[in-house]
């Protein structure tokens, strides 16, 4: 089936930037790739996830968020060191590459652990450390503003962000002066918002106003920002964050297994709001795959008749949406000449795609993870027919062993 968002040609990269693409390309490459039986595609951006919480994969399971939290999640940070962060992250790095993913924006703590294992990675990051009150002597807001002092602009790949975590675990005061910060170092913004009813009801009772109406009146969305969830929002809500260009993040498989509810997608585009996928943590999804989230998003889309998402809508989502909300998308998020290679070439010459009535649909419904087999970041091969480049896959196995034994 002929798709017009699917073109026949060859693709060239030069100095991490596509060059260019067309037919019968005339250039001399160091390495050719025979793309027949692939769809190349722009890297999958993952626009919320905290990726050292890979360790906790499969822990504290079916129960709702605040009891996961509370109870198993928040007490077991508690033991979290930089050898830990180190390798859960490396952890979801290798687990996100081999599924597709070039992109992502994380919030957590402990991040230059995280930035120390981007260095063999190679992927492209917004890191946010996770802000919370009380905050004794602002310990966490300058740990955060010590991040931006040293990592912003790394590579050219890592751009270092303020993580309010939630209307719940921070208070009016503290919001405020994270706004002001952010004002001043011209940081973005990456938080959670209206993830569950309870969290809604609560923030009602306590500031007669919702959590989007509170981080509103405290100038959080001044700045750019990105809102995880979104689950639950008035139409004042929506209008607000049309008007204030701040990016919802659905992450489905998240907010199913945690029994938060579900996102209605389209009502959120319709209000004019930018939506874009995340996978959240590997403990609460329990994956870090944005193939598994393209093909439930677009699956949930088909509850109600109104909200009934096209495929290529979806994997706009994932793609051109997350490049928008993390502000990158001059550089990636399609393939166009000039933008930077951060490209996904999935197989499509297998049982599972065939027969080929339309790829568009087969992308979203019909791909296995196992059916992506290169990845590339500003043109540096990261995954080659399966095999990782820069990670050594033993070795880290090894060591996510060792130190899940004494963490959990």
């Amino acid at each position: 089936m002929v798709d017009d968002n699917i073109t026949h040609a060859d693709l060239y990269i030069e100095n991490g930037k596509i060059k260019d693409i067309g037919v019968d390309v005339k250039c001399n490459p160091d390495r050719e790739i025979d793309g027949s039986s692939f769809i190349t595609m722009p890297g999958f951006i993952n626009a919320h996830t905290h990726v050292a919480m890979s360790f906790f994969r499969n822990y504290g399971n079916d129960t709702d968020l605040m009891t996961w939290l509370n109870d198993y999640i928040f007490p077991v940070e508690e033991k979290l060191n930089t050898e830990i962060v180190y390798y859960a992250s490396l952890l979801s790095f290798a687990e996100m590459i081999k599924t597709g993913t070039t992109s992502f924006a994380d919030m957590y703590f402990f991040e230059d652990a995280t930035i120390d294992a981007l260095d063999i990675a190679k992927l492209r990051a917004q890191m946010s450390r996770g802000l919370s009150s009380p905050d004794e002597e602002s310990f966490r807001l300058k740990e955060n503003i010590d991040l931006y002092t040293k990592f912003n602009g790394k590579d050219d790949r890592i751009e270092i962000g303020l993580g309010p975590h939630a209307v719940y675990t921070t208070d009016p005061d503290y919001l405020r002066k994270i706004s002001d910060i952010a004002k001043e170092y011209n940081m973005p913004i990456h938080t959670h918002l209206s993830e569950t009813k309870i969290e809604n009801e609560n923030c009602i009772a306590k500031y007669g106003i919702t959590p989007t109406e509170l981080y509103d009146s405290c100038g959080i969305f001044d700045q750019p920002a990105i809102a995880a969830h979104g689950v639950h929002l008035t139409d004042n809500d929506l209008a607000i964050l049309a008007s204030k260009n701040v990016s919802l993040i659905h992450n489905p498989s998240s907010n199913l297994k945690l029994s938060s509810g579900i996102m209605d997608v389209s009502r959120a585009m319709d209000a004019g709001v930018n939506v874009c996928l995340g996978t959240d943590s590997a403990a609460s999804n329990n994956k870090q795959s944005m193939l598994k989230e393209i093909e439930i998003a677009g699956l949930l889309s088909k509850l109600k008749a109104a909200d009934n998402l096209k495929a290529f809508e979806v994997l706009q989502m994932a793609t051109i949406n997350g490049a928008r909300a993390l502000g990158i998308d001059d550089k990636v998020g399609t393939l166009e000449i000039g933008k930077s290679a951060d490209i996904t070439m999935i197989e499509i010459d297998n049982i599972n795609h065939l027969p080929h009535n339309d790829l568009i649909a087969s992308l979203c419904y019909s791909t296995y993870d196992s059916d992506v087999k290169y990845v590339f970041t500003d043109g540096q091969m990261l995954l080659d027919n399966e095999k990782l480049v820069y990670i050594d896959e033993e070795e880290l196995k090894a060591n996510a062993s060792r130190l899940v034994k004494d963490l959990l």
